[in-house]
């Protein structure tokens, strides 16, 4: 089953128009395999030599909340992706909306002919003509190619100049290039010291301090991405507890673990996000899911007291975003307790909340087990963190230390050999010291702030319905106006079959390079006034157009 953007629409025959038309990366489940789940009992489709979904008590039973998403998508339904575009009081038309997607999509395109070329060039040695998997997902007719970037700029190869609000799906949010001290500090480094001594060095030190200090959690190891640090979270939590489960929310991300790449179609049923036969064991082995929000629910799966940990987000970020409700953290944080479960937050998204994320904006600092964050902790230089209690890490080193040896190098779980590298552990330390700071919050919130009331002003010109969202220096633009408390409502907010598309063919057309899986937009320290109200310019285009202006 081939699953694209282009398959996500089937409204009318724009299906055959460009690529964007379709918008969204996972077709429609409704029509396919996913569709049998309906009343099938413990029927299960088949993906090579395992279930692909299925009915299983590891997937929490009680009813999803449409009542939100309902009220602007009628239809709407997570096992049906083909559902989630919002219907708009005075909005344009959905086959208008991708037809002009399709049309700006096809004048970016004549501008960047060098790109596809070089594409065409790279396919000869790889797999869609780039090295790198984020690489290939902007999903348009052909790829891009950056010949640089520098502060929050990029030029193509074509020489097209973007104000860059994307920032490879935020690594290097804080800035490209030496205008990022931390990138500057690495550079310097490079030609004075080695990469990998396999020995600790004085960065390390004061990197642990800076980390306690700042997220809380009083034991830190280092991995080279999110994905590594999460799944030795889970490896150690198993090890803490002696049980085999971990437990995720509905429609959740951390990375390429097996465990949580996984989602909950409709209730009581577990599934993968596709067909490909990738995974290793049942799709319902060693993973249970719950709905956002829903605690009753979580206690459900928590109660057998198989559940290792629960890892989430402090503000769940897949599909748009969707906040936690009052009591949320505190339940959930609760029921660990009761059920001597562990808790993991992920903050590889949040944290842009500020200098302590958003565990540091909703006062969770210090009330998990542990703390895991990559890609900008360390500006975009490879590296990532995982913090842990103190009851966590004591356990750690005396089982290993027990077993000596045989726990070395990638045995024990806890990392690879580029690990606490001093080109990462330095970037990880400038960027603790320098970059995630109240003064540079300070500048990024001013900007923020600015761009976020003039889009509101816009909106109110022409009567969209279109909410702002701020995160630190992520802005969101949503195409409802309530704010989303669980995934599906996330998903109806981005306007997913023709405003997202539209909206994004736009302002890639116009020089704003946004990430291509939802409407985020990334502030730097370098964005000046100018670069917003410039894009200000273009976001009363795209609203005008969107409300028949």
């Amino acid at each position: 089953m081939k699953q694209s953007r282009r398959d996500f629409m089937k409204v009318s025959s724009l299906l055959a128009l460009a690529p964007m038309a379709a918008g969204f990366g996972m077709s429609a489940f409704r029509g396919t395999a996913m569709a049998s789940t309906s009343g099938a009992g413990s029927e299960a489709v088949k993906a090579g030599a395992n279930e692909y979904f299925k009915k299983s008590p590891m997937a929490s039973g009680r009813p999803f909340d449409y009542s939100m998403a309902r009220r602007w998508a009628p239809n709407a339904d997570l096992s049906d992706f083909a559902s989630v575009f919002p219907q708009i009081p005075g909005g344009i038309a959905q086959d208008k909306l991708l037809k002009l997607a399709e049309e700006e999509m096809g004048q970016w395109m004549a501008k960047t002919q060098k790109s596809d070329e070089m594409q065409k060039r790279g396919m000869k040695h790889m797999p869609w003509g780039v090295f790198g998997c984020y690489q290939k997902d902007w999903e348009t007719p052909h790829l891009l190619f950056a010949e640089r970037c520098m502060g929050n700029k990029l030029w193509d190869v074509d020489g097209n100049e973007y104000i860059d609000l994307n920032f490879g799906d935020t690594p290097d949010m804080y800035g490209h290039g030496p205008e990022n001290p931390a990138v500057k500090a690495c550079a310097k480094r490079m030609l004075e010291d080695g990469i990998s001594p396999m020995m600790g060095n004085e960065d390390q030190l004061v990197v642990a301090e800076l980390l306690a200090e700042n997220f809380g959690q009083p034991y830190w190891m280092h991995a080279m991405t999110a994905s590594d640090a999460n799944r030795y979270v889970l490896a150690i939590a198993r090890h803490h507890t002696g049980r085999p489960n971990v437990a995720i929310p509905n429609c959740t991300y951390h990375g390429t673990i097996d465990e949580t790449q996984k989602m909950m179609p409709e209730p009581g049923v577990i599934a993968r996000w596709h067909d490909l036969g990738i995974y290793h064991g049942e799709v319902d082995q060693g993973t249970k899911i719950f709905n956002w929000n829903d605690l009753e629910g979580l206690e459900e799966l928590l109660k057998d007291r198989t559940v290792a940990i629960v890892m989430m987000e402090p503000v769940m970020s897949n599909f748009g975003w969707a906040w936690p409700k009052p009591g949320w953290h505190e339940g959930v944080r609760a029921l660990c307790k009761k059920y001597g479960t562990l808790l993991c937050y992920d903050e590889t998204h949040t944290i842009s909340g500020g200098p302590a994320g958003m565990i540091g904006e909703l006062d969770l600092k210090g009330k998990s087990d542990f703390w895991t964050c990559g890609k900008a902790i360390s500006s975009g230089i490879p590296g990532a963190v995982y913090g842990m209690s103190e009851a966590v890490a004591k356990k750690l080193q005396k089982d290993q230390g027990e077993i000596g040896f045989l726990t070395g190098a990638g045995l024990g779980f806890l990392g690879n050999a580029l690990c606490g590298n001093t080109l990462s552990t330095l970037a990880l330390r400038v960027t603790l010291e320098e970059v995630l700071t109240e003064k540079t919050f300070a500048k990024i919130n001013k900007n923020v702030a600015y761009m976020k009331s003039e889009m509101e002003r816009v909106n109110k010109k022409y009567k969209a319905p279109y909410r702002i969202e701020t995160m630190g220096n992520r802005l969101c633009y949503h195409f409802i106006p309530e704010q989303a408390f669980e995934p599906l409502g996330g998903l109806i907010q981005v306007g997913f079959g023709g405003l997202f598309e539209f909206s994004h063919a736009y302002l890639w057309n116009r020089g704003f390079l946004l990430m291509p899986y939802f409407n985020m937009v990334i502030v730097a320290p370098q964005h000046t006034k100018a670069d917003t109200d410039k894009f200000i310019a273009a976001w009363d285009d795209i609203v005008r157009i969107t409300m028949n202006g």
